[in-house]
């Protein structure tokens, strides 16, 4: 079946599904068809959280997986607590069926308002490690916990272009946070605004090699879409920073 439903299909089929089973344990009597009911609540239970998963692991690049996966889980399970407890308060008020018949309603509604937050519409980014970025260059080799570091790049703008490099640098400053970065932000020079200063910043060393080894495939695209508005040739420029303390 997965190979010929989509998984936004799998899921909205799979919610369909239990709203009907939950209508037939509303009101239906007849033993069979209510062990049916159960059969198609079960499965249909299956198909959406794994579905759910699927699309959880695929949007993850590895480094984050199992943190990601582990908060999807909490907030999954933690969300059928709270909302047993919910209901069972509410089937308390208004009685077993009226609540069944509730949920039902609930979970159709619920597959309308979802239904443009697509689960596999668009292609999924590669996460593949590109190891893109060069290896800083060190006149010392600095402790792993030593920070904060601060990295500026330097670009040079085809001023005709301007805007749109500014426009395609935002999606890099969320790629520097997304892979770690505390702190980003692109500057211009106040005499000549088609250079360009970009700063973000690491809490510690170990922290900023770390983003060397997430840098994937696709935020090396990222990278590519800022750098094609640059003048013809020019080479960015970057330097890392470390803070200095007294001792």
């Amino acid at each position: 079946v997965r190979t010929k439903v989509s998984r936004d299909a799998l899921v909205a089929g799979a919610s369909a599904l239990y709203a009907l089973a939950a209508l037939a344990l509303a009101h239906v009597q007849n033993l069979a068809l209510l062990m049916v009911a159960m059969l198609a609540t079960g499965a249909a239970w299956i198909s959406i959280l794994s579905a759910l998963q699927v699309s959880a692991q695929l949007t993850l690049p590895e480094w984050v997986r199992a943190r990601g996966l582990a908060a999807f889980i909490v907030v999954f399970m933690g969300g059928m607590g709270l909302g047993s407890v919910l209901w069972g308060q509410v089937a308390t008020a208004i009685g077993i069926p009226s609540a069944l018949t509730a949920a039902a309603a609930g979970m159709v509604a619920a597959v309308a308002l979802t239904w443009r937050f697509k689960l596999g519409h668009h292609q999924m980014p590669d996460f593949t490690p590109s190891m893109a970025w060069a290896p800083p260059v060190l006149a010392e080799n600095p402790e792993p916990d030593r920070g904060p570091v601060m990295v500026t790049i330097e670009y040079r703008v085809d001023p005709a272009k301007r805007a749109e490099f500014v426009a395609a640098m935002q999606e890099v400053g969320e790629m520097r946070r997304r892979n770690g970065a505390y702190y980003w932000e692109l500057y211009h020079e106040s005499a000549n605004p088609a250079q360009f200063v970009e700063t973000f910043m690491d809490e510690s060393w170990i922290e900023h090699l770390r983003q060397h080894e997430r840098v994937s495939v696709a935020d090396r695209e990222i990278q590519r879409r800022a750098k094609q508005y640059l003048i013809a040739g020019y080479e960015v420029k970057s330097k890392h920073w470390l803070a200095d303390r007294e001792s």
